[in-house]
C-alpha cells in the first residue's frame, strides 16, 4: 500500500460522468487511481476546474495513491520471433 499524500479527488454522479472524466485525464496521460464513482489523481487546479465544469465534486483529501498502471507499462507474454532475410 502506498504512503499516505495529498490527492485530488473527483466524486461522479454517474458512470457516464466517471467514463468522461477518465477520457479527458487520459488524454492528457494523467495518472490515475480509478474507482466505482471516481478518481484520484494529484492535485492540479487546471484539471479540477475541468472535472468541475463537467460536473464532478471536486476535493482534496490524505489518501494513498496507487494509480492505474498503463497499457504499456505491463510485462508482454509475447514472445519474439525471427525471420532470416536473404
Amino acid at each position: 500500500v502506498a504512503a499516505p499524500e495529498e490527492v485530488a479527488v473527483a466524486q461522479a454522479a454517474d458512470a457516464h460522468q466517471l467514463a468522461r472524466a477518465c477520457y479527458h485525464l487520459g488524454n492528457r496521460h494523467v495518472p490515475l487511481q480509478i474507482a466505482a464513482d471516481g478518481v484520484r489523481f494529484q492535485p492540479d487546479h487546471v484539471l479540477e476546474q475541468m472535472l468541475g465544469e463537467l460536473g464532478l465534486a471536486v476535493r482534496h483529501e490524505t489518501a494513498p495513491f496507487q494509480p492505474e498502471p498503463g497499457a504499456y507499462g505491463q510485462p508482454s507474454h509475447a514472445h519474439g520471433h525471427e525471420h532470416p532475410h536473404e
